[in-house]
């Protein structure tokens, strides 16, 4: 980023009238004492990130759908739809989350979508609790409006017209959705369009605007979990609950009474068949991790790396892949060195020993170096 000084100097040689220069730089200033990344305006988002001015403003304007729906399968045999934003824009809204947002704040509740946060540090909060609520928010990206993501850039800093477009760019057009107040706005006539967007889920940008705008919604929920005596965390859309001290069945349904009117109030909507009791004795599951006093990989999920490795071991990498149903051998490796990663964050001294196995095992196959060099 050029100096002010530089900046100004640079502008007249290239003609630029003295008086915007001075607008420019004075709007520089302002943002900079905010904290904000200085960005003026579409035409200058378009030079920062190499993406054409043509192409921003067809995205904003909405005569573009730069997305594709894409459906990720769930464990449960459902599947997730995702809207995959095209190359370009998927470079643009990684800018904008690494030069505009992370400096956002975020809720101390709040743990996706935070660098140095992870599955396990929002589970550990609930180690030791006797007894646990389970909540989910339905449709959690696609409740937040570019109205709210508006308002997150207006907080930043940023004016209302950049905050307007940047909006338009971290959002995808629905076209159910009504917007009154953006179809009148009569700034540029070309944005005038009668569609709010909404947050994708699969925009790189789209975690932390939604953490973002979802700021009143921890509020409210702290505040009535610190008068209940409960410790609150979210993880995305997933809500939980837990209590150390004397709590009974009537008191959790209590929760879930207060906890679904304060979401509604924050714009938020519960998901009715997701609340879950976890009264003691029961097993206590956060976030697909087995909470006791401490934090650990469910059984399941030791007996599942535990096999495959012991698998290959035995039969060969290659012959149990193909038994198991992978289309190659590189798409079985990618699966379980993928589970093994992941054991890595939870139950590290274990997982060491399946990583030394499993490398034993490429090695043997003669597929280590290949791996490693990917």
């Amino acid at each position: 980023m050029r100096p002010p000084h530089l900046y100004y100097r640079d502008g007249i040689a290239l003609g630029v009238d003295p008086d915007v220069l001075e607008r420019a730089a004075d709007e520089r200033a302002r943002l900079r004492a905010q904290g904000a990344y200085p960005l003026l305006s579409l035409a200058h988002l378009a030079h920062e990130t190499g993406a054409s001015y043509t192409y921003l403003r067809e995205v904003v304007s909405r005569t573009r759908d730069p997305y594709q729906d894409v459906a990720i399968p769930k464990a449960d045999g459902g599947t997730r739809p995702i809207s995959a934003p095209e190359p370009i824009l998927m470079d643009v809204q990684r800018w904008i989350l690494k030069h505009l947002l992370e400096r956002t704040p975020t809720h101390p509740a709040s743990f996706a979508y935070r660098p140095g946060t992870s599955i396990v540090h929002c589970a550990e909060q609930h180690a030791g609790a006797s007894w646990m609520v389970k909540m989910d928010l339905h449709d959690f990206f696609g409740t937040v409006t570019e109205t709210s993501v508006y308002r997150v850039f207006r907080r930043l800093g940023y004016a209302k017209l950049v905050s307007f477009e940047l909006a338009r760019i971290t959002t995808r057009a629905q076209n159910a959705r009504y917007a009154p107040w953006l179809a009148g706005n009569r700034t540029i006539r070309a944005y005038s369009v009668d569609a709010e967007g909404v947050l994708p889920q699969g925009g790189p940008s789209s975690g932390q605007l939604a953490n973002a705008a979802a700021t009143r919604l921890d509020r409210l929920i702290q505040s009535f979990a610190l008068e209940a005596g409960l410790t609150y965390t979210r993880y995305s859309d997933d809500l939980m609950f837990s209590s150390h001290a004397a709590f009974r069945r009537v008191d959790a349904v209590n929760v879930i009474r207060r906890v679904s009117g304060l979401t509604r109030a924050a714009g938020f909507s519960p998901h009715r068949n997701k609340s879950r009791i976890v009264p003691p004795g029961a097993r206590r599951v956060v976030l697909g991790l087995l909470v006791d006093d401490s934090v650990r990989l469910l059984p399941e999920h030791r007996r599942r790396i535990e096999v495959h490795i012991r698998a290959c071991e035995k039969f060969g990498l290659a012959e149990h892949a193909a038994h198991r149903g992978f289309d190659s051998v590189f798409s079985f490796v990618d699966h379980l060195d993928g589970w093994i990663s992941f054991a890595l964050g939870v139950e590290r001294d274990r997982a060491m020993v399946w990583r030394s196995r499993f490398n034993h095992v490429l090695s043997g196959a003669g597929l280590l170096s290949a791996i490693q060099r990917v």
